[in-house]
């Protein structure tokens, strides 16, 4: 067997631990780099912060608006959309409609046979 062919256990290990190393040692570089970055611009925003003089600020303050129903606004979009497609209609009810199970049937059945494959009519 020729062992000069390929990289050997060790050569690999020792391989694989100078990458880990350098990961590493660039991590950390980088760190300090932001470390030193955040630093520089916190010092220079106090410097500013203790140049500007404090000056009084006038705060107006509206009341809270009231709380508006959505359902209210989900009745009126759905009433205008119904007279933007039929006309002057007149609204019954609206509300969650039931969910039958032919409806969840009739869904994975389209669903799943959309994915069969189509053969080919025999001549």
């Amino acid at each position: 067997m020729d062992t000069s062919a390929g990289i050997g256990v060790m050569d690999g290990l020792v391989q694989a631990l100078m990458g880990y190393g350098l990961t590493i040692v660039v991590a950390m570089a980088a760190a300090g780099l932001i470390w030193l970055i955040v630093f520089t611009l916190e010092s220079l925003h106090k410097k500013k912060q203790v140049a500007a003089a404090p000056t009084a600020v006038q705060v107006a303050v509206a009341p809270e608006p009231e709380k508006v129903d959505e359902t209210a606004r989900h009745v009126a979009a759905v009433a205008a959309a119904v007279y933007a497609t039929l006309g002057a209609a007149r609204l019954v009810y609206i509300g969650e409609g039931a969910h039958s199970p032919a409806w969840t049937s009739t869904g994975r059945t389209i669903h799943q046979t959309s994915h069969m494959p189509k053969r080919a009519p025999k001549r």
